[in-house]
C-alpha cells in the first residue's frame, strides 16, 4: 500500500496542477517576466505539495521530472516568431520559460522537505 501511495499520490498531484496550469498559462502569456513568475509560482507550490506528501528526498525527484515534463510540453507547444540576428540574452530571456518550472518545483520540494524535516527534529528533542 505505501508503494501505491508514493506512486499515485505525485501523479495525480502533477495531473492535477497540469490541469489548472495549463488553461491558465495563456493568461500570463506576456511579458516574459509574468510568465517566468506564474511558473515559478505555480511549480514552488507543487514541488511543496510534493514534498509535504512524500515527505522524502524523492519529492525532488518527482518535481524534477514534472518541470521537465512540462517545460518540455510547453517548449514543443509554443511558437516564438522572432528574429535569428537577436542576441544570445535574448533567448537566453525566451526560453529560460522553460527551465524556470524544473527549478521552481525542485525549489518548492526542497523547502517543504526540509521544513518537515526540521519539525520532526524539533519535536524528537523535546520528547
Amino acid at each position: 500500500m505505501q508503494n501505491l501511495r508514493r506512486t499515485f499520490a505525485p501523479v495525480a498531484l502533477i495531473v492535477l496542477a497540469g490541469l489548472v496550469v495549463w488553461p491558465l498559462r495563456d493568461v500570463f502569456a506576456d511579458p516574459f517576466l509574468v510568465t517566468w513568475g506564474f511558473d515559478l509560482a505555480w511549480s514552488i507550490v507543487l514541488g511543496a505539495l510534493l514534498g509535504a506528501v512524500l515527505r522524502s528526498t524523492s519529492a525532488m525527484l518527482w518535481a524534477a521530472a514534472a518541470g521537465i515534463a512540462y517545460g518540455g510540453l510547453n517548449f514543443a507547444l509554443t511558437r516564438h516568431h522572432f528574429s535569428s540576428s537577436l542576441a544570445w540574452n535574448v533567448y537566453a530571456w525566451i526560453y529560460g520559460q522553460y527551465v524556470v518550472s524544473c527549478v521552481g518545483a525542485v525549489f518548492g520540494a526542497w523547502l517543504a522537505t526540509s521544513a518537515l524535516r526540521n519539525a520532526a527534529g524539533k519535536a524528537r528533542q523535546a520528547m
